[in-house]
């Protein structure tokens, strides 16, 4: 939208606007509970009714710096269309964006690209740079910007593409096994889409599994968890519970651990394919407990090691290739 009269710095102003919305983990340390960090993280700095003030001082800013290069309502739009395909982007993964607020905490959450995708945003990335060095006035640098556009929704298109097929494969493969009365979520596993999980929902029970876009073998193996739902209803800790099942948008489970709850968010699915228990394959969880005669949730990681971490990599690219690994079947469990 800034074109040839600003160059480069029509780039930082674009790294800029696309960074604001998510300057509101700077807002955690002011928390000191883990479930309102959960709550604000992706929230009202990601509204895009929020954007309709927000792009009011940047626009006004900008248009005294550069000292009336384009209109107020020109440098407006600018800005609001800077925030606005930021949380549409965030849009596309699997954590939720509350697009609504303040009229609804609905979590938006298309699930079609991961967070962290190589093979967007390197190649995206890389045609931008080469813009850097054109001249403003020289045709390629357009053509290359174009370019970049032109592959970024290209990609995004392929993603769509990609959850519809394996939406169809995971629902076949339920309908193979008879797994009955589910509700199917599928999501793209860290880094790429070629890998994906697939979430089964039933009142009961909810079914995890794997399945490579690129992979020979065709069947998809399912490791289940009881859900023990009821255990949320009649617990005390409702706030904490509620915030978590709220972002968990129905993709959990919990586990009664004697004086505390352990609840598992499997909206990602299962970070390692090798592991059925719930506190190895599943590396983020929440423990909610007493603490000073209050009810709390604390998060509980997993091994982060750079060990651990390159063999969970390793175990990811494996995957993209074939289905062979371990950790099929009902997991090991408590389910009291």
């Amino acid at each position: 939208m800034l074109g040839r009269r600003l160059g480069n710095k029509a780039m930082l102003i674009g790294a800029i606007g696309g960074t604001i919305p998510d300057l509101d983990v700077f807002l955690n340390p002011l928390f000191t509970d883990e479930i309102t960090k959960l709550q604000i993280h992706r929230g009202y700095s990601h509204s895009m009714f929020v954007h309709l003030l927000l792009a009011l001082p940047f626009a006004a800013l900008t248009k005294k710096i550069f000292n009336n290069t384009f209109s107020f309502k020109y440098w407006y739009l600018t800005w609001y269309f800077l925030f606005f395909t930021h949380v549409i982007l965030d849009c596309c993964t699997t954590y939720g964006t509350q697009l609504f607020l303040p009229f609804t905490n609905f979590l938006v959450g298309f699930n079609n690209i991961a967070v962290v995708d190589v093979f967007w945003t390197i190649p995206f990335l890389l045609m931008l740079v080469v813009c850097m060095f054109f001249h403003r006035s020289n045709s390629w640098r357009k053509r290359w910007a174009w370019i970049s556009m032109s592959y970024a929704l290209l990609y995004m298109g392929f993603t769509f593409y990609n959850k519809f097929e394996v939406s169809k494969k995971f629902a076949e493969e339920l309908q193979k096994q008879n797994i009955q009365g589910v509700e199917l979520y599928t999501s793209p596993m860290m880094l790429s889409n070629f890998v994906w999980s697939g979430i089964a929902v039933s009142p009961d029970s909810i079914y995890i599994g794997e399945y490579s876009f690129l992979q020979k073998e065709e069947n998809v193996e399912w490791v289940s968890y009881p859900r023990n739902v009821y255990l949320a209803d009649i617990h005390q800790a409702q706030r904490e519970i509620g915030v978590l099942r709220w972002f968990a948008q129905g993709k959990y489970f919990i586990v009664d651990e004697g004086d505390e709850l352990a609840f598992y968010n499997v909206k990602w699915g299962r970070m390692d394919f090798t592991k059925t228990k719930p506190e190895e394959a599943i590396v983020f969880h929440y423990n909610i407990k007493r603490e000073d005669g209050k009810w709390k949730a604390f998060v509980k990681g997993g091994d982060m090691s750079e060990e651990k971490i390159s063999e969970a990599l390793n175990a990811l690219w494996n995957r993209v290739w074939s289905n062979e690994v371990k950790g099929a079947g009902v997991a090991e469990q408590p389910t009291n």
